[in-house]
C-alpha cells in the first residue's frame, strides 16, 4: 500500500471518528419510526415481545446497556470502539478475498 492510499485511510478514519464523538450530540430525542408508529398505535411502553410469543428480549435494548448509566463518554467510546472493529473487519474480509 502506497502513502497515497495510506493517507487517505487515515482521513477516512479520522471522519468516523469525528462523527463518533459529535453523534451523541446532535442524535435527535425523538422516537424513530418504528418507536413512533408504536406510540401511534397505543402499544404500552412496558410491552414485552416475549410475552406473546417467547422471543428473547434484546440483548441491548434501546442500544444501551441496562446497567451502564446514562454516560455519553461510554457512548463516544462505545461508538469509536464499534467503528473500529467495523473498519478491522471490513479490512481482514477484504484481505482474505485478496487472497
Amino acid at each position: 500500500m502506497d502513502n497515497k492510499n495510506l493517507a487517505l485511510i487515515g482521513v477516512a478514519i479520522l471522519i468516523c471518528v469525528i462523527i463518533c464523538v459529535l453523534s451523541p450530540y446532535i442524535a435527535s430525542g425523538d422516537p424513530d419510526g418504528l418507536e413512533k408508529s408504536a406510540e401511534d398505535a397505543g402499544v404500552p411502553e412496558d410491552f414485552s415481545i416475549e410475552e406473546i410469543n417467547g422471543i428473547p428480549e434484546a440483548i441491548f435494548p434501546d442500544y444501551a446497556f441496562a446497567s451502564a448509566p446514562d454516560n455519553q463518554v461510554l457512548q463516544i467510546v462505545a461508538l469509536v470502539v464499534g467503528v473500529i472493529v467495523t473498519l478491522l473487519v471490513g479490512y481482514g474480509v477484504a484481505y482474505i478475498v485478496k487472497k
